[in-house]
Protein backbone atom coordinates (compact mmCIF):
# COMPACT_ATOMS: atom_id res chain seq x y z
CA UNK A 1 0.00 0.00 0.00
CA UNK A 2 2.75 2.33 0.99
CA UNK A 3 4.39 2.57 -2.50
CA UNK A 4 0.49 3.08 -4.08
CA UNK A 5 0.12 5.90 -1.82
CA UNK A 6 3.52 7.17 -2.63
CA UNK A 7 2.31 7.25 -6.07
CA UNK A 8 -0.93 9.14 -6.13
CA UNK A 9 -0.33 11.46 -3.42
CA UNK A 10 -0.20 14.32 -5.39
CA UNK A 11 -2.88 13.44 -7.55
CA UNK A 12 -4.65 13.08 -4.58
CA UNK A 13 -4.05 16.93 -3.10
CA UNK A 14 -5.04 18.24 -6.56
CA UNK A 15 -8.62 16.48 -6.65
CA UNK A 16 -8.74 17.12 -2.57
CA UNK A 17 -8.38 20.64 -4.04
CA UNK A 18 -10.44 20.85 -7.04
CA UNK A 19 -13.20 19.46 -4.68
CA UNK A 20 -12.87 21.61 -2.05
CA UNK A 21 -11.38 24.92 -3.70
CA UNK A 22 -9.08 26.30 -1.43
CA UNK A 23 -7.46 24.46 2.08
CA UNK A 24 -4.13 25.39 3.59
CA UNK A 25 -2.19 22.34 4.80
CA UNK A 26 -2.95 20.99 7.87
CA UNK A 27 -6.72 21.45 6.30
CA UNK A 28 -5.53 19.52 3.20
CA UNK A 29 -4.19 16.45 5.59
CA UNK A 30 -7.20 16.48 7.63
CA UNK A 31 -9.94 16.38 4.31
CA UNK A 32 -7.54 13.53 3.06
CA UNK A 33 -7.46 11.84 6.13
CA UNK A 34 -11.09 12.25 7.13
CA UNK A 35 -12.62 11.31 3.72
CA UNK A 36 -10.39 8.14 3.26
CA UNK A 37 -11.19 7.45 6.83
CA UNK A 38 -8.20 7.30 8.32
CA UNK A 39 -6.54 4.73 4.92
CA UNK A 40 -4.21 7.33 3.45
CA UNK A 41 -2.87 10.22 5.96
CA UNK A 42 -0.84 12.52 4.41
CA UNK A 43 2.58 13.25 6.84
CA UNK A 44 3.18 16.31 7.14
CA UNK A 45 7.13 16.08 6.40
CA UNK A 46 6.25 15.02 2.56
CA UNK A 47 3.60 17.28 2.54
CA UNK A 48 5.28 20.54 2.02
CA UNK A 49 7.83 19.79 -0.18
CA UNK A 50 4.58 18.72 -3.01
CA UNK A 51 3.24 21.61 -2.40
CA UNK A 52 6.22 23.84 -3.10
CA UNK A 53 6.71 21.46 -5.67
CA UNK A 54 3.73 21.85 -7.23
CA UNK A 55 3.59 25.61 -6.92
CA UNK A 56 6.40 25.80 -8.81
CA UNK A 57 4.95 23.70 -11.69
CA UNK A 58 2.12 26.38 -11.49
CA UNK A 59 -0.13 23.89 -10.85
CA UNK A 60 -1.09 25.08 -7.28
CA UNK A 61 -1.50 29.06 -6.11
CA UNK A 62 -1.20 30.16 -2.87
CA UNK A 63 -1.91 32.78 -0.48
CA UNK A 64 -1.00 33.80 2.63
CA UNK A 65 -3.39 34.81 5.56
CA UNK A 66 -3.20 35.68 9.03
CA UNK A 67 -5.78 33.94 11.31
CA UNK A 68 -6.06 34.13 14.90
CA UNK A 69 -2.24 36.03 15.10
CA UNK A 70 -1.07 32.93 12.70
CA UNK A 71 0.38 32.98 9.06
CA UNK A 72 -1.55 30.52 6.92
CA UNK A 73 -0.93 29.08 3.58
CA UNK A 74 -4.07 28.48 1.38
CA UNK A 75 -3.70 26.74 -1.70
CA UNK A 76 -5.70 26.24 -4.99
CA UNK A 77 -5.65 24.26 -7.93
CA UNK A 78 -4.83 26.12 -11.16
CA UNK A 79 -5.63 25.12 -14.68
CA UNK A 80 -2.32 23.26 -15.24
CA UNK A 81 -3.20 21.35 -12.33
CA UNK A 82 -6.37 20.70 -13.68
CA UNK A 83 -4.90 19.35 -16.59
CA UNK A 84 -2.24 17.03 -14.68
CA UNK A 85 -5.43 15.80 -12.61
CA UNK A 86 -7.03 15.07 -16.13
CA UNK A 87 -4.19 13.13 -17.05
CA UNK A 88 -4.11 11.30 -13.84
CA UNK A 89 -8.04 10.30 -14.28
CA UNK A 90 -7.02 9.11 -17.59
CA UNK A 91 -4.21 7.14 -17.01
CA UNK A 92 -6.09 5.84 -14.02
CA UNK A 93 -8.95 4.29 -15.88
CA UNK A 94 -6.51 2.74 -19.06
CA UNK A 95 -4.65 0.85 -16.31
CA UNK A 96 -7.65 -0.03 -14.69
CA UNK A 97 -9.07 -1.36 -17.77
CA UNK A 98 -5.53 -3.58 -17.95
CA UNK A 99 -5.67 -4.92 -14.82
CA UNK A 100 -9.46 -5.92 -15.30
CA UNK A 101 -8.89 -7.53 -19.01
CA UNK A 102 -5.82 -9.57 -16.83
CA UNK A 103 -8.01 -10.43 -13.83
CA UNK A 104 -5.91 -9.20 -11.29
CA UNK A 105 -8.66 -7.49 -9.59
CA UNK A 106 -11.07 -9.95 -9.19
CA UNK A 107 -11.27 -11.31 -5.72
Amino acid sequence: MAQIRKGTTAWIVLATLEKRGELYGYGLRREVFVNSKGLFPLKEGPLYPLLKKMERERWLTSKRVEVAGRERRYYRIRAPGRRILAQYRREWRLLSSVLQSLGCLHA
